[in-house]
């Protein structure tokens, strides 16, 4: 029952990612509004049924995590979870702006909330009701995949991450891998508190985290977290590289515009 696979479905500009075994399945995020199609066709590519989804993980009520979402568990008959502090969010189909943490990203939000008629015919998204609230940390393996939820706030109050017990951790935004603008590499441009959210980076590290995957950009090694551990010789960090990959992850590339 342990899981020995990951896979990555990228149907726009956010990961979905399935963690645990053939027809035991956790999907992680469900993309952007009228993505469905496009991550059904990347499942058929990664040989798995929609029924063998036994439940979707929402890491927080963004409309690029959750776009997707009605559509995707009707055609899965399965329940969604997400935690308690973002329900209302999902079952109201509400357009949250999140704050910048960069110059850059401050400046968007700005904008975006002068024109929040237009942001929300853009990013509007179905309601969902979900069937399993997260408070804390919820057990995967009722679901055949040992695996946990975890909360992770910082990007959002709500945030989580499923970790499994092989070390792979699905995070949502509480992590990326892309440099925008000169900001740091793997920290969130939005989100509510760097601070918290480099918290959570060293708390996942001693929860048995090794390998993070991102809702925005490539798998890779979680001690590449800045000040997440501190595991070499000669007391230094891991470092920057852009991962590429990490064993046993799999991708379905249907493409952007597949």
């Amino acid at each position: 029952m342990i899981p020995g696979n990951v896979h990555c479905i990228r149907p726009g500009i956010t990961n979905c990612h399935l963690l645990g075994r053939p027809r035991r399945w956790i999907l992680v995020d469900a993309g952007c509004r009228g993505r469905h199609e496009i991550f059904f066709r990347g499942l058929g590519r990664l040989a798995i049924a929609p029924r063998d989804i036994r439940l979707i993980v929402v890491t927080h009520v963004h409309f690029d995590h959750v776009g997707s979402l009605a559509a995707i568990r009707e055609g899965c008959g399965c329940p969604v979870a997400v935690h308690a502090a973002e329900a209302g969010l999902l079952r109201e189909g509400r357009i949250v702006l999140p704050p910048g943490t960069r110059w850059w990203s401050r400046r968007l939000i700005a904008s975006a909330r002068r024109q929040l008629r237009i942001v929300e015919a853009l990013y509007r998204f179905d309601p969902v009701d979900p069937e399993i609230l997260v408070e804390e940390e919820l057990d995967l393996s009722g679901f055949g995949v040992e695996a946990r939820v975890l909360h992770t706030p910082g990007h959002t109050a709500g945030s989580l991450t499923v970790l499994t017990a092989t070390g792979h951790a699905a995070v949502g935004d509480l992590a990326v891998n892309y440099c925008p603008l000169g900001a740091k590499r793997y920290s969130p441009p939005f989100g509510d508190s760097l601070a918290e959210v480099e918290r959570q980076w060293r708390r996942l590290w001693v929860a048995g985290a090794r390998w993070i995957h991102p809702a925005h950009g490539g798998s890779f090694p979680a001690r590449r977290l800045p000040g997440a551990t501190v595991d070499r010789a000669d007391g230094s960090q891991g470092n920057g590289e852009r991962g590429t990959g990490a064993p046993g992850v799999q991708e379905a590339k249907p493409g952007f515009l597949d």
